[in-house]
């Protein structure tokens, strides 16, 4: 054999091992041999992780996973060859991320500088943090989906069709608008009549006023001149000082016993009550007097069209030969259009509000809420109990579309067996003395 050949064909033997051993360490993410170091991460679960998934810190490749294994039969050991050169500090926190529409995995090292202290060789990453994967997300999202079918398919059973709840609630907010048009259509001469009443009066007023201003305005000056020159039994009162005290005195106990009926607050209002029950109206009319910020007094006058039924055992005595019998007969009666009184004392603590007095002509309490524009208003009153009859209970939601304007609705009479559950619906009306006052200057105004 020629030496040449020989020497030719051991140089490239060589070199294919070496070109060999060159491939595999690429093909593993290292370029020479002992260019890595290792390090050690326990997950709770590998899922989406595999053999060479890149390692990386701010985005930047530092290393592969070279192996997965199971550490202590409850975790998932990551294999990390990290590059040299690149220390991880002992603080480090291990992320297990998905990029992609598809979820493939990567790990991420997220630390802070400066670094005090970094891991060797072999050593675990202590803090470790898995974020949500792509199937877990996928789980959630058909669970929402889910839920969003369960409601569109309630709110189609509550909307859709002639009999759903919600076509019943047009209906009657239908019947509403039309029984309040045929209201104020039946008192529209009444309503002129007062409009014209008011205007006939502010006239009235206006003339007694303009025909007796001069005449006070030359009293009062020459009353007020008296007084500065101390004439008169007032103004020698005045002009002496110790009187002067005295009487200051006096009217500072006067002021002190009833100042607090300057400050009293009055609110004017009313409203009506559509019952669904019978188809008729209830109608209250509301004054409030309010002394202090958290106490009031309420008045209502009440037109009643269709009140609870009252029981009544009525006893007839039959007698038959020797024998004498007593027969008792139930009688229910119901008084039609009762006109109806209440006069409550209100204690407010904070949102809720406790009432009691007379209620509807009965003995009474309630408890009310209000936050905001929202309202719940609880009464109970007429707690008779002859002949197995119970105690009258309301409840009523309202919300303040406005300073003045508010809808109402509720249930009525609800535990009294012998009346049918009777909810309503309806709006009302509220004017604080200021809004009165101001109303009669815009009447007087327009009466100019």
């Amino acid at each position: 054999m020629n030496p040449k050949n020989l020497k030719a064909g051991f140089f490239v033997f060589v070199s294919l091992i070496l070109l060999f051993a060159l491939i595999l360490r690429v093909s593993q993410g290292r370029l020479f041999f002992g260019n890595t170091y290792t390090l050690y991460m326990d997950v709770d679960s590998a899922v989406g992780v595999a053999k060479n998934t890149p390692v990386q810190i701010a985005g930047v490749d530092i290393g592969i996973v070279e192996s997965i294994s199971l550490a202590e039969n409850t975790k998932a050991r990551l294999t990390l060859a990290v590059n040299k050169g690149i220390p991880i500090s002992s603080q480090a926190v291990g992320h297990i991320k998905t990029t992609g529409i598809l979820g493939d995995a990567y790990v991420e090292i997220f630390q802070e500088s400066p670094i005090t202290q970094v891991l060797k060789h072999r050593d675990v990453i202590q803090n470790v943090e898995i974020h949500g994967d792509l199937s877990s997300v996928t789980n959630q999202f058909s669970g929402i989906a889910s839920d969003v079918k369960a409601i569109t398919a309630q709110m189609k059973k509550l909307m859709a069709g002639d009999d759903s709840a919600f076509d019943k609630t047009i209906r009657n907010l239908e019947k509403i608008t039309d029984a309040v048009a045929r209201l104020s259509v039946k008192n529209e001469k009444n309503i002129d009549a007062i409009v014209a009443n008011l205007k006939a009066m502010s006239e009235n007023l206006n003339r007694i006023v303009a025909s007796n201003l001069s005449h006070s305005a030359s009293n009062i000056d020459k009353i007020t001149t008296d007084l500065e020159e101390g004439r008169g039994t007032v103004g020698r009162l005045l002009k002496d000082e110790t009187t002067v005290d005295k009487l200051h005195d006096a009217l500072d106990n006067l002021n002190n016993a009833i100042g607090g009926l300057n400050k009293i607050n009055v609110e004017l209002g009313g409203h009506t009550e559509y019952l669904a029950g019978t188809g008729s109206f209830k109608n209250y009319v509301t004054l409030s007097l309010q002394p202090r910020p958290d106490k009031f007094f309420r008045f209502d006058a009440v037109s009643d069209p269709d009140p609870a039924f009252r029981t009544t055992l009525e006893e007839t005595t039959v007698t038959s030969g020797s024998t004498t019998s007593t027969i008792s007969t139930e009688r229910r009666t119901k008084n039609l259009n009762q006109f109806l009184l209440s006069a409550q004392f209100g204690k407010k603590f904070r949102d809720f509000t406790v009432r009691g007095g007379v209620i509807e002509s009965s003995g009474g309490v309630g408890l009310d809420y209000h936050k905001g524009p929202l309202g719940i208003e609880f009464s109970a009153f007429d707690f008779k109990t002859d002949n197995d009859e119970r105690p009258h209970l309301k409840a009523m939601g309202t919300v303040q579309l406005t300073r003045t304007f508010y809808f109402l609705g509720g249930v009525d009479d609800f535990i009294n067996k012998n009346q049918d559950l009777d909810w309503y619906l309806g709006a009302g009306l509220k004017f604080t003395d200021n809004d009165i006052k101001s109303l009669l200057g815009l009447i007087s105004a327009g009466a100019r």
